[in-house]
Formats: C-alpha cells, sequence, structure tokens
C-alpha cells in the first residue's frame, strides 16, 4: 500500500478521536479547573510518548537537528498550550457541539499555512470536495446548534489557528523524527506550560476538584490522556505521508461523530437535514480520500 493510502487511513481512524475530544473536555472540565486538568492529561501523553520513542528503535534519529527541536517546541507552544488553552476554557463558556464546528475552521488556516510554509499546493476537485464537505457539516448544525458567539466561542475560534500554526512547524520535522517523538516534545512542552499556567490560576483562588469523586476523576484524566495519545500520533503519522490541507479536511466530519455520542448519551435522533449533510460529508470525504496529494517543486523552508 502506498504512503497516500496509509496516510489517509491514518488520519480517517483518527476522525473518529478527534469527535470524541470535544466531549471528554467538556465533561473533565466539569470535574477539574480545565488547566489542571489539560496539563495533567498533556503530561501523561507526553511521558507515554516518550517510552515508546525510546524503546522503539525505529524512533531513534540521529539526523535531528536544533531547527527540528525548535520547531517541535513552538509545535508545543502553539498546538498544546495555546490551543489546548484556548480549548478548554473556551469550553467551559460554550458547548461540545458548537465547539465540534468551530474546531472544523482549521482547514482554512490550513490551507493558508501549508500554501505558504510547506509549498503544498490544493487541485481545484480538492477545493470542490472540501467545499461540498464544509456545506455538508454545516447543513448538519445550522439550524438549531450554532448560537451567537460568544467569548467561549472567540476562544475556540483561536484554537484551529493554534493547532494549524503548530501542524506547520512540526511536518518537516517528521522526515527526521518518529511521530512518537514529536507526539512527546509536544506534549511535554505544552504540558509545562499549561501547568505554570494552571498553578498561576490556583494561586488566584479558583477552585481545583469541582466533585470529590477521586475515581471520576482519574479515570476522566485518564481518557483524556489515551485520546490526546491517539489523536497526536495519528495525526503526525498520516500528515507525514500526505498534505497537511488534505489531512485537516478528512477530519472535517468529526462533528458528526460528536453530535452521534450526544445523541446516544441524550437519545436525541437526528433530523431529516442533519442526515442529509451526513451523507454529504460521507460522500465528499470518500472523493477527497481518493485525491493524490501535492506539493509545489522546493522543498520543505528551512526558515521556518
Amino acid at each position: 500500500m502506498d504512503k497516500e493510502n496509509v496516510g489517509t487511513i491514518f488520519i480517517l481512524i483518527g476522525l473518529f478521536v478527534y469527535g470524541i475530544h470535544p466531549v471528554v473536555v467538556e465533561f473533565g472540565g466539569l470535574l477539574v479547573t480545565p488547566l489542571l486538568f489539560a496539563s495533567i492529561a498533556a503530561f501523561i501523553a507526553g511521558f507515554i510518548a516518550l517510552i515508546f520513542t525510546r524503546k522503539s528503535t525505529a524512533s531513534i534519529n540521529r539526523d535531528i537537528s536544533r531547527a527540528d527541536i525548535l520547531r517541535l517546541i513552538m509545535a508545543g507552544v502553539l498546538g498544546t498550550f495555546l490551543a489546548f488553552t484556548c480549548l478548554f476554557i473556551g469550553l467551559q463558556f460554550s458547548s461540545a457541539n458548537n465547539a465540534a464546528i468551530i474546531l472544523r475552521s482549521e482547514l482554512v488556516f490550513a490551507l493558508v499555512f501549508s500554501y505558504l510554509f510547506l509549498n503544498e499546493t490544493i487541485s481545484a476537485r480538492q477545493l470542490v470536495w472540501m467545499a461540498l464537505m464544509v456545506f455538508g457539516v454545516l447543513l448538519v448544525v445550522v439550524t438549531n446548534q450554532l448560537t451567537a458567539l460568544g467569548i467561549g466561542d472567540i476562544l475556540l475560534l483561536i484554537t484551529p489557528i493554534a493547532w494549524a500554526a503548530g501542524h506547520t512547524f512540526a511536518k518537516p520535522t517528521l522526515q527526521r523524527v518518529s511521530s512518537w517523538t514529536a507526539v512527546a516534545y509536544r506534549n511535554l512542552v505544552g504540558g509545562s506550560l499549561l501547568s505554570l499556567l494552571a498553578l498561576g490560576v490556583i494561586f488566584l483562588g479558583v477552585p481545583i476538584l469541582y466533585t470529590s469523586n477521586l475515581f471520576l476523576i482519574y479515570g476522566v484524566i485518564l481518557v483524556e490522556a489515551i485520546v490526546i495519545l491517539l489523536a497526536h500520533s495519528l495525526w503526525y503519522e498520516g500528515i507525514s505521508r500526505i498534505n497537511l490541507a488534505k489531512a485537516t479536511a478528512l477530519i472535517a466530519p468529526a462533528p458528526l461523530v460528536t453530535f452521534i455520542l450526544y445523541g446516544v448519551i441524550f437519545r436525541i435522533p437526528p433530523s431529516l437535514w442533519q442526515f442529509i449533510g451526513a451523507v454529504i460529508v460521507i460522500v465528499a470525504t470518500i472523493f477527497l480520500a481518493r485525491e493524490v496529494s501535492l506539493r509545489r517543486e522546493s522543498d520543505f523552508p528551512e526558515s521556518l
């Protein structure tokens, strides 16, 4: 199987993890101070990735440079610290359903960043399938899911910008380092900064725990750490093989996973328009997955 198909499969598997993530974040934020929740989960995911990095001989690469390390640090600062700060706080003032849609605006920023900094290009057919996919996602939720933008939604909108910027820094390093190494750097750097910010917030008097059920707290933190680990590792395995813009487009159906999970929990059946929108998204995803990633002739810019 060629790398285009392998990369596409990694992203499509990750699609379900991305859809679950907003639900876990919103639920966890009801139990623990959001920034503390984010920092602990990121640390756990980073340490697990570090163990895999050290135990896997395939992940040891002596060609890693200072520039690569700097890129991975920036991926942690932007893709985990800034993104998680906005995501975990924003969800306390919004909802997982709103987040599921707002976060998919990452496609726009990924298109711009990948074209400007990664020498990638998008064919006309890819643009058509991307546009159709976005239309289908909006059709699912536009009638009753999105409300007027509030502070939470504005914070959530910063999250996909930070993600796309972090991915732009990380992708060139994946030619020389393993995905586990990238995941470890991203979450240990991001988790360290999040912990400092969390300590500052706690020092100001914000409660640490919102429940006395420690078993539930430990459980949701572990689930979040596993979600982060799977999401990031699958993502880096994917974008090391296919275009960043295509990968970002392939996860556009993630809100459908979020809505299905909410529907199962709260027994809310889909409307006719939601069903039609889901079909459109599925069709667009299938056709987009068949498209080949394209790049301009020059290589990744070393100045990034």
